[in-house]
């Protein structure tokens, strides 16, 4: 015969299962914790991970873009055109801010640079402030109970020793 006892469903950092097995001279425990605070510091790392690499993968791009228009790239080729198209909407808004320098063929976009500043401080921002969003404040209360068994089977318990935190 087994029981479960029901995990705590309270915002708790830790919860606790114990399935006592019980058979005519056997006695089996079995406890299962499971690190909820450990769950959630593993998600927010995941997700701090994500955005990293998609800050990376930006700033990339952008230096590309920088570097094709600084060697002046011809604009009419595959690999130019298609580096300019996907990075063309997130240099968008920087676009006219300073002048930008050409000599001959070469143009000094300062626009690209000032674009891969505001969007490495942008993701920054975001990945503080998710930690700040996320935060729970937890009360919680623990109840410890030892009991004794004595002989005569489970109707026969004694309670010895219970403790309370808050």
């Amino acid at each position: 015969m087994s029981e479960v006892q029901p995990i705590s469903e309270t915002a708790v950092d830790r919860r606790e299962e114990t399935v006592v097995t019980r058979q005519p001279g056997y006695a089996a425990t079995e406890e299962v914790t499971r690190d909820v605070a450990s769950e959630r510091r593993q998600i927010l790392f995941q997700i701090d991970r994500i955005i990293w690499s998609l800050l990376g993968l930006l700033e990339v791009l952008l230096i590309i873009r920088f570097a094709l228009k600084l060697i002046g790239a011809n604009p009419d080729s595959g690999f130019t055109a298609f580096i300019y198209g996907l990075t063309g909407a997130v240099t968008a808004p920087f676009t006219d801010l300073i002048p930008t320098l050409s000599s001959g063929g070469n143009t000094l976009e300062m626009t690209t640079a000032i674009a891969m500043v505001i969007y490495a401080l942008l993701f920054w921002g975001i990945l503080a402030a998710i930690p700040i969003i996320t935060y729970q404040i937890r009360a919680r209360t623990v109840r410890r109970s030892t009991r004794d068994e004595t002989r005569g089977g489970p109707g026969n318990v004694r309670t010895t020793h219970t403790t309370s935190n808050h």
